[in-house]
């Protein structure tokens, strides 16, 4: 073959080359452009320009990253987060665990492409190396591609916004605890930390509280989703950060978990798990005692800004605000319960007041007519007490009727009411129980007496054939006279 035709082929070979590159630079540059427009018009929808600075700023279309610039680039870098590695990126969003600052970002972004959210726009706020950085991600689809935009923002010197939604959301907290009647410390716990993650403020959250034995009881330990310990217990033994807190009564900062381990006065901060972490500890005071313990923590060094540890300390106030309203409701509750006894029970004796015995013999006429079943009334004094109040004295008669209805208590079930009618006067009601058997109960009852020298008169009669109490309280009260009538005569 002759050099011209070669030449000719080699030419031919070249241009055929040339024209494949050029066409497909044409087509790689129409796409691009396309591109180029469709993702201009979505960052102009969300005023937007690339040119902003100290914006960062990721762009991927149908996965695949066409835009990135160095701002998001360091922001990234800051969590430990390489953008441009797809590989590392599709780990993160299939275990988000993997990352607790960006936890909460990489859980909901998961959970909408598992959804299949076409268009989704989310923003979160983390304060990520003593700054606060707000992220905004931004899947839409447009022209029929699917861009995922990624803008990262230093809204540190808008902290004071952050701030105010943080408290608001703290007061939210406590509003809907004290409207409870049970307020609920491990529910606090719970909605404190997920407002500390949304904001990227702490990883760990604890609340501890001291027991009477000095055992602190953590109703509210959690690390992660799946790593809850709540019910931890510390012995008294264990010299531990919280004990420290408690004990001192004073606030802990502690930035870095490994070269502070040892505090002062030999206690240490006990380690439940590995790497540095930052942490701050609150103590619970209230009435001048200090009586628990609130835990913050971060894993890394210094993590903690003093605007940080400002918020700590209001979000520990909810805490301390709660258990003082629980102390406050428990002592309205020993009140209410010392009055409701008092309006139900006999100063002197203990026995039931006549107006409940009234209320509770009403209840048990309807139900004995309702289910036919018998119910008795014993009608009892005591003998000769007005000679007792003469010659021994009044204290000593006092001490006479306490020994009664104790005596009586002891002897009757749990369902059976004894009480105070008047004076030396008291009834008994027995449910379920006709006349015969409520003369057994009543011999056991004047047998227990006998060795407190105490003698009564009694009358017993099945209340089934009576339409109203007045006549109950009659009818028995003649048949305890008749019976001490009778004892009168004997005596003669």
């Amino acid at each position: 073959m002759s050099e011209n035709v070669l030449a000719i082929l080699f030419l031919s070979s070249a241009l055929i080359v040339s024209a494949i590159f050029i066409v497909r630079y044409v087509i790689k540059y129409n796409s691009l452009r396309n591109e180029n427009k469709a993702l201009k018009t979505l960052l102009q929808s969300m005023g937007i320009t690339i040119s902003i600075e100290n914006l960062g700023l990721a762009v991927w279309v149908d996965n695949e990253l066409i835009y990135i610039n160095s701002q998001i680039i360091q922001d990234a870098a800051k969590v430990g987060v390489e953008l441009r590695n797809r590989e590392e990126i599709d780990e993160l969003l299939q275990h988000p665990e993997k990352n607790m600052l960006l936890y909460d970002f990489l859980k909901e972004v998961k959970k909408q492409i598992d959804a299949g959210t076409k268009d989704y726009v989310g923003v979160w706020k983390k304060e990520i190396e003593r700054s606060f950085i707000e992220i905004k991600y931004v899947r839409k689809y447009i022209d029929g591609k699917q861009f995922r935009v990624v803008i990262t923002r230093d809204v540190t010197y808008e902290f004071t916004s952050i701030e105010s939604s943080i408290l608001q959301s703290r007061t939210k907290i406590l509003d809907e605890e004290i409207s409870k009647d049970v307020v609920d410390i491990k529910h606090i716990g719970e909605k404190i930390r997920e407002l500390l993650i949304r904001y990227g403020l702490a990883d760990v959250f604890g609340i501890g509280l001291l027991n009477p034995g000095g055992e602190i009881y953590y109703p509210y330990f959690k690390y992660k989703d799946d790593d809850d310990r709540s019910g931890l217990v510390m012995k008294p033994s264990e010299k531990t950060l919280s004990r420290y807190i408690i004990d001192k009564g004073i606030r802990v900062h502690i930035r870095n978990s490994v070269t502070e381990e040892q505090l002062a006065d030999g206690y240490y901060l006990k380690k439940l798990r590995g790497n540095v972490y930052s942490i701050y500890g609150v103590p619970i005071i209230f009435r001048g005692l200090s009586r628990g313990v609130i835990l913050f923590e971060k894993e890394g060094e210094n993590q903690f800004s003093d605007l940080t540890l400002s918020v700590f300390d209001k979000m520990a106030s909810v805490v301390s605000l709660s258990l003082r309203f629980m102390d406050i409701i428990e002592e309205l509750e020993v009140e209410k319960r010392k009055l409701f006894e008092v309006s139900i029970k006999d100063y002197l004796t203990g026995a039931y007041s006549r107006l409940f015995l009234d209320q509770f013999l009403e209840k048990e006429l309807n139900k004995t007519k309702r289910t036919s079943h018998p119910t008795s009334v014993i009608f009892l004094d005591v003998n000769d007490f007005k000679r007792i109040n003469d010659v021994y004295g009044h204290i000593y008669g006092d001490n006479v009727l306490k020994m009664l209805v104790e005596t009586i208590n002891k002897t009757i079930r749990t369902m059976d009411i004894v009480a105070r009618y008047g004076g030396d006067e008291f009834v008994i009601v027995l449910p379920e129980t006709d006349a015969r058997n409520a003369e057994n109960v009543m011999k056991r009852i004047t047998e227990n007496l006998k060795e407190h020298n105490i003698s009564v008169s009694y009358g017993i009669i099945n209340i089934s054939g009576y339409n109203r109490i007045e006549d109950i309280y009659k009818d028995v009260d003649e048949k305890m006279y008749e019976m001490k009538k009778s004892k009168n005569k004997d005596v003669r």
